[in-house]
């Protein structure tokens, strides 16, 4: 088997993707055809040309549209079900899904109760009839400062439901760490896990003020860390995970093409990388071809393909018994897969 073939078959886990920005273009235009939403496209194709994206301002906005065309627990129950599937077809066994609870109570009026509800029976059936699972990370939005103390709110409620973090995404330019240090400190102080986005359109400064004052556990994204040498020592020293998404940093601009991406060097100077797909259909990518990217522009041997997806495990919030579990599961399948079996 030679190792592309391998890169989609071996089981993966996954902790940075977007919900909302994984709705795939097709379930994107019956959920605007049955809400009544008008998009500026009607079909797959027209989507796709939407997704050519000037600046990350206008990204946000394209990711704003999509979320406006869901209205009801059905369509949550949709999309839930919908990225399930996709990660049985990717091989995908378990993930930390980041999901924008307050945007989409504001944009529906509904109550986040029923948006979980929704939610949750589409990862449920996807348990069901799949065997994968997920957990929530729920974003505060950063150039909403003021929806922070709901979010949290909403999130330490919502534990029970599958609920294991919180996050932080949306434009770091204008909108620092420091506007969401009371926030993640009763989140910690609540035994809530803390994963924001740092280190993508700012520089090395945010990622370490989410690390001196959000306490963050994981970063997502983290990219720009390489620009200061001290934070990729400590960095690697601490074993903090950074969660990349080097196709989407393409497509935004934080790099000019996969040659001028650090993740290679980042991986050569210890830091503790796991790869995500971030807003899959948005940037024309999937899990699967992230790892394609990690072979054919990283020179990805098919050990550090295995050691990236335990990485995924092991940085993630399962529990110890649970992370240890699904390694030695995932450490079988890499033997069988070698051996010529699955």
């Amino acid at each position: 088997m030679d190792i592309i073939a391998y890169a989609r078959r071996m089981p993966k886990a996954e902790l940075h993707v977007h919900l909302e920005g994984s709705i795939l273009p097709g379930t994107l235009v019956k959920l605007a055809e049955r809400n009544h939403i008008p998009l500026p496209a009607s079909n797959e194709a027209g989507l796709a040309e939407l997704y050519s994206f000037k600046d990350f301002q206008h990204f946000l906005d394209t990711y704003l549209m999509i979320t406006a065309t869901l209205r009801t627990p059905d369509d949550y129950h949709l999309i839930a079900y919908d990225y399930g599937c996709e990660c049985a077809r990717q091989n995908i066994r378990y993930a930390e899904v980041i999901f924008t609870i307050q945007t989409n109570t504001t944009l529906t009026g509904l109550p986040w109760q029923e948006i979980l509800e929704g939610l949750n029976a589409g990862r449920e059936q996807a348990h069901r009839e799949y065997g994968v699972c997920w957990q929530w990370v729920f974003d505060i939005v950063r150039n909403q400062p003021e929806t922070q103390v709901e979010v949290l709110e909403i999130a330490l409620a919502a534990r029970d439901m599958g609920v294991v973090a919180l996050g932080l995404g949306g434009n770091e330019d204008g909108y620092p760490p420091e506007l969401f240090v009371d926030t993640f400190k009763i989140a910690e102080s609540k035994g809530l896990h803390r994963v924001p986005h740092a280190g993508e359109i700012s520089g090395p400064q945010s990622v370490w003020s989410a690390l001196r004052l959000l306490h963050a556990e994981r970063i997502e994204h983290g990219v720009r860390s390489i620009e200061d040498p001290s934070l990729v020592d400590y960095l690697g020293e601490n074993s903090i995970p950074l969660d990349v998404c080097p196709t989407s940093n393409i497509c935004l601009n934080v790099f000019p093409d996969y040659a001028h991406h650090p993740l290679r060097k980042l991986w050569e100077s210890g830091c503790f990388l796991t790869i995500g797909s971030d807003d899959p259909p948005m940037f024309g990518t999937s899990l699967n071809h992230e790892y394609q990217v990690l072979v054919e522009e990283f020179a990805f041997t098919k050990t550090e393909l295995e050691q990236i997806s335990l990485n995924g495990i092991r940085a993630s919030f399962l529990s110890p018994d649970e992370k240890q579990k699904l390694e030695l599961q995932f450490k079988d399948e890499f033997q069988r897969l070698s051996n010529g079996g699955l």
